[in-house]
C-alpha cells in the first residue's frame, strides 16, 4: 500500500469520529463558531510547540498564498460553515453527508488539477451518491423531508466540503514546499483565532470555564483528532505517488463510522430505514470507483 493511501485512511477513520463530540460539545449551551474556534487554536498552540523553527515567519511569507488559502478557506469558511451545518442536522446525516467529502473532490480535482480527470467509473461513482443524498433530503432521518433548518445544514455541510476540497487540492499542487506538521499548525492557529474572534463578535461570549466534564471530553477527543488527523492528511497531500481524488475516497470511511457512533452515543439518535439506505448508497458509490472496472471485465469473461 502507498503510504499516502495509509495516511488517508488513518486521517478518515479519526475524522469518522468527530461528528458526535461537536454535537456533544455543543450541547453543553455552546455555539458552533466558539467551540471550532477554541478547538483549531488549542490545536495550533500545541503543533507550533513542536513545529517551531528560526525562520519559519520568512516561511510563511514566501509560502502566502497557500497559507492564506488554508487560514481563510479551509479553516475559516470552511469549518464555520461544517460547525453550523452539524448543529442544524443529526449527527447521523452530518456524517452521512460529509461521506460525499471524495466524491465531489473527485468532481472539482477534474476541475482543478492537472493530473486528476473523471472517467466513466468516477462519473457513475458521483451519479451514485446523488441519489443517496436525495433519499436523506426526501426523507430525513424520521420518513419525513427535511426542514428548512435541515435543508440549509445539508447545503451548509456541502459548502465546507467544497472549500476544503479546493484547498486540498492547492496543498497537492504544491507537493514538498512546507512541512506538513507546520502547515497544520499554522492554519488552525491563525484559522481558529479568527473563528473565534469573529465568533465572539456574531455569536457573544460563551465562558469555557467550569464547564461539565463532558464539555472538556469532547474538546479533548476533538483536540486530538486534529492534531494528528490533519497532518496525517497533509503527509498524504504530498505524496507524490498519489492522486487526489484516489486519497479522497478514503473518506467514505466517514459515513459508516461518523453514523454508526452517533447512533451510539447520541441520546435521540437510532437507525432508520432512510439513514442506512442512504449511507449505503453512498459507500456503494466506492465499489464502483475502486472496483468498477474490474467488475465489468470480470462481467464480460
Amino acid at each position: 500500500m502507498k503510504k499516502g493511501l495509509l495516511y488517508a485512511i488513518i486521517a478518515s477513520v479519526l475524522w469518522a469520529i468527530v461528528t458526535p463530540f461537536i454535537k456533544q460539545g455543543l450541547s453543553y449551551d455552546f455555539t458552533p463558531m466558539n467551540f471550532a474556534g477554541i478547538r483549531f487554536t488549542l490545536v495550533g498552540i500545541i503543533l507550533f510547540a513542536y513545529t517551531w523553527h528560526k525562520g519559519m515567519w520568512r516561511e510563511i511569507k514566501q509560502n502566502s498564498k497557500l497559507f492564506l488559502n488554508l487560514i481563510l478557506v479551509n479553516i475559516f469558511l470552511g469549518y464555520t460553515a461544517f460547525y453550523i451545518g452539524v448543529d442544524f442536522v443529526s449527527g447521523a446525516i452530518s456524517s452521512i453527508i460529509m461521506g460525499m467529502t471524495p466524491l465531489i473532490n473527485v468532481l472539482l480535482a477534474h476541475l482543478i488539477a492537472r493530473n486528476d480527470k473523471l472517467n466513466i467509473y468516477k462519473s457513475c461513482s458521483l451519479l451514485v451518491s446523488l441519489a443517496g443524498l436525495f433519499l436523506i433530503i426526501g426523507m430525513g432521518s424520521d420518513g419525513k423531508p427535511l426542514d428548512t433548518k435541515g435543508i440549509i445544514g445539508v447545503v451548509l455541510l456541502l459548502l465546507n466540503i467544497i472549500l476544503q476540497g479546493y484547498s486540498a487540492i492547492s496543498v497537492s499542487e504544491d507537493k514538498g514546499k512546507v512541512n506538513p506538521i507546520f502547515l497544520n499548525a499554522v492554519q488552525m492557529f491563525f484559522g481558529g483565532l479568527l473563528l473565534y474572534i469573529v465568533g465572539v463578535f456574531v455569536e457573544g461570549f460563551h465562558p469555557f470555564i467550569g464547564k461539565p466534564a463532558g464539555f472538556y471530553i469532547s474538546l479533548g477527543v476533538l483536540v486530538f483528532i486534529s492534531v494528528f488527523a490533519f497532518s496525517f492528511w497533509f503527509m498524504a497531500l504530498q505524496d507524490t505517488k498519489s492522486k487526489v481524488s484516489d486519497l479522497n475516497m478514503c473518506r467514505l470511511i466517514n459515513p459508516i463510522l461518523g453514523a454508526v457512533l452517533s447512533w451510539i452515543m447520541l441520546a435521540g439518535e437510532y437507525p432508520t430505514f432512510s439513514t442506512v439506505t442512504g449511507m449505503l448508497i453512498i459507500v456503494s458509490s466506492l465499489i464502483i470507483y475502486f472496483k468498477g472496472e474490474t467488475l465489468v471485465k470480470s462481467i464480460r469473461k
